[in-house]
């Protein structure tokens, strides 16, 4: 993946919406719908209820061309697959590589993706809507012509696994990362029998570390970056290195500095290290022209064994991507997470000379017009951002604390009377 690096670093793309559509039918749960894809994207919902899903057909769509590049290196006689051969292969691929993608079509499904930029790699042409349906009764995934023609001129661009090809355009962070991020060879790859997300995440650490080994000379090339570094060592207690063939983990007690394998850390070190490890690089790697200037982080549960005060540093290492010109889809049951984006959406309301202990810095500030927040439910997702009021609906997440709550004052009551004389 890693490239020379520019001598010029890159402003920070503008920003754009895309827009995700369920045409026709139903994949899973989720009927007929559109989404609006913005700089920070947010599904929460309860389990089963398509959130997974859409994230995965989000990542399909805008990691299309290195997903046909990957598949051309990998598969044997790929190069003499159709277009529609290819995206079954990727679609069903994503989730598990003993099943079809199209058994979640209900029963069957449109999909179609506009993208709102270029895909910042010229041999790519001008984009078209992007749309493919899927049937459960036959399993198939049929593609449109436009579909077909955009992989056809896609192919060939080049090889994969560290050497030039397309730029990366978005890394998907799946929950089981607490272990995935743990192997490293072919053969426990083959093992496993992972998911294409699976080993495209593992990939992507090993490419992660060949750049910040290119930092022993000196620090990361952005403050930003050092600044991501500081919150996740704090967050976290610590921080992942490599040493040889393993990933170790780094602590301070007092003065003095220790290490232990990896998977002796807690949990939450273990399932989370990889993000603010990815996240620092992220900015060499872009300079570089590695990956794309909006290059696109799909986290599945950054809260994950968490202590909830971890999960707001992680929530505010996404903020800063954002704010950097870097796009984030993220899944959640946490209601601290939404708490946090409240408050920093509140707080770009104050102006950023507004700076007070207590109040979210400045480079952590997002507009609501560039968060887009849906609750999942069985049917049409819908829209949780109060773009005027710039504030999150927390219903969906908060009624559980509230029953809560009022269950505890019945008991109370409850109590009272049966203590009275």
């Amino acid at each position: 993946m890693a490239r020379s690096p520019s001598t010029k670093r890159a402003a920070p793309p503008t920003r754009h919406t895309d827009v995700l559509r369920i045409k026709s039918g139903a994949l899973g749960p989720v009927s007929r719908c559109e989404l609006e894809i913005r700089p920070l994207t947010v599904f929460i919902g309860r389990q089963g209820t398509g959130k997974s899903l859409l994230a995965q057909v989000l990542y399909f769509f805008e990691e299309l061309p290195y997903l046909v590049a990957f598949a051309e290196a990998t598969q044997r006689q790929a190069s003499q697959w159709d277009a529609q051969r290819l995206a079954r292969w990727i679609l069903d691929q994503l989730r598990s590589n003993q099943r079809a993608f199209a058994v979640f079509a209900n029963p069957s499904v449109n999909i179609e993706w506009e993208r709102s930029a270029s895909y910042e790699w010229p041999e790519m042409g001008t984009l078209p809507k992007l749309t493919f349906r899927a049937n459960k009764n036959n399993r198939s995934v049929a593609l449109p012509r436009v579909t077909q023609h955009f992989i056809e001129g896609v192919r060939g661009i080049g090889p994969v696994r560290g050497l030039l090809g397309p730029p990366r355009h978005a890394l998907f962070l799946p929950t089981e990362r607490i272990v995935i991020s743990q192997l490293r060879t072919a053969l426990s790859e083959k093992i496993l029998s992972l998911p294409l997300t699976y080993t495209l995440f593992a990939d992507w650490l090993e490419n992660a570390f060949a750049m910040a080994s290119e930092w022993r000379r000196g620090q990361p090339d952005s403050e930003v970056a050092r600044h991501i570094a500081r919150i996740g060592q704090e967050a976290l207690g610590g921080r992942a290195e490599r040493w040889g063939e393993q990933w170790k983990w780094r602590f301070s007690t007092g003065r003095q500095s220790s290490q232990f394998d990896i998977d002796m850390a807690s949990s939450g070190q273990r399932a989370n290290w990889s993000l603010p490890y990815i996240a620092q690089t992220l900015f060499d790697l872009r300079q570089s022209g590695a990956v794309a200037q909006s290059v696109t982080l799909f986290v599945e549960e950054p809260e994950i064994h968490l202590h909830p005060s971890a999960q707001v540093e992680m929530v505010r290492i996404l903020a800063l991507l954002v704010r950097e010109g870097f796009r984030v889809v993220l899944t959640t049951h946490s209601l601290n997470v939404i708490y946090a984006l409240n408050n920093f959406m509140q707080a770009s309301r104050l102006g950023e000379a507004v700076e007070e202990e207590g109040v979210p810095e400045p480079e952590v500030r997002l507009k609501p017009q560039d968060v887009s927040v849906y609750a999942f439910t069985q049917g049409k997702p819908r829209q949780l951002v109060d773009t005027k009021a710039a504030f999150i609906d927390e219903r969906e997440l908060g009624w559980v604390s509230e029953d809560l709550a009022a269950g505890l004052n019945r008991i109370g009551a409850l109590t009272a009377q049966q203590e009275e004389p």
